[in-house]
Parts: structure tokens; sequence; C-alpha cells
């Protein structure tokens, strides 16, 4: 089950290893719209990218994919565009944790906080904030 969403999303996207490549590196948010919701997708993408050394901390990168392009953003370096194989309807953003298991899916363009607050709830960050504390 954990890597349930990454297998998904390897199946049906030609940068599979764009994704598979987080996978215990970072965390990913994929932010899915069609053309009639490409304005809630820049939304929720502003929103996000606005943030940017709270991604950084919390070592989350960014896909935001509308009727079959994507972007990639992780705060460091310059955004870069990648195709997708697959048809997208409607508006979502999903949040993929470290072990690639989907850990909070939308359907409505939420704060930051929201995405923040749920990783830092999880074991890992809890175990990375600890960490640094040393």
């Amino acid at each position: 089950m954990k890597y349930l969403i990454v297998a998904f999303l390897v199946s049906n996207m030609m940068w599979s290893q764009d994704l598979s490549s987080h996978l215990w590196n970072e965390r990913v948010i994929v932010i899915y719209a069609d053309e009639g919701h490409s304005k809630q997708a820049d939304l929720q993408f502003n929103k996000l990218i606005a943030e940017q050394e709270k991604l950084v901390e919390r070592k989350l990168v960014i896909y935001k994919c509308v009727s079959g392009q994507c972007e990639f953003y992780n705060g460091l370096s310059s955004k870069k565009l990648l195709q997708l194989n697959q048809s997208i309807e409607g508006f979502s953003a999903v949040l993929i944790g470290l072990d690639g298991g989907k850990k909070y899916k939308t359907k409505a363009v939420v704060e930051p906080s929201a995405f923040f607050s749920l990783i830092d709830q999880m074991p890992m960050r809890r175990q990375e904030l600890r960490d640094k504390d040393k």
C-alpha cells in the first residue's frame, strides 16, 4: 500500500523516473488540473511557492500538471517542464510522503499550512526535527 500512489503515477506518466527519484529523499505535492481548472492550479501553486523556505525545510517538491504539461519546482533550482501521458479531469492536489504513500488529497485550493501541519505530525518529520535540535 505504501507504494500504491507511486506505482500508479509511475505506470501512467512519462516522467515516472522523476517521481520515483524522490522516494525517501523528498515529499511531493502533485497539483492536477484540466484547462478549465487551471486558475485553481495556479492559485494553489502560487500559495505554495510563496512559502519557499518552509518547502525547502520540509523537503517538499511540487509538480503542477495542467492539460498534459507539468512544471517541476523544488525551491532550489530553476523550474523544468515535463510531459504528462495521462488525461486530467477537474482539480486536485495530492501530498506524497517520503515513503511514496499518499498522505492527503484535496479537490479544493488549501492554504500551505494544511500541508505543513500534516507533514509536521508525521513520524519521519518529527525525527528530522529531533535530529536538527541535536
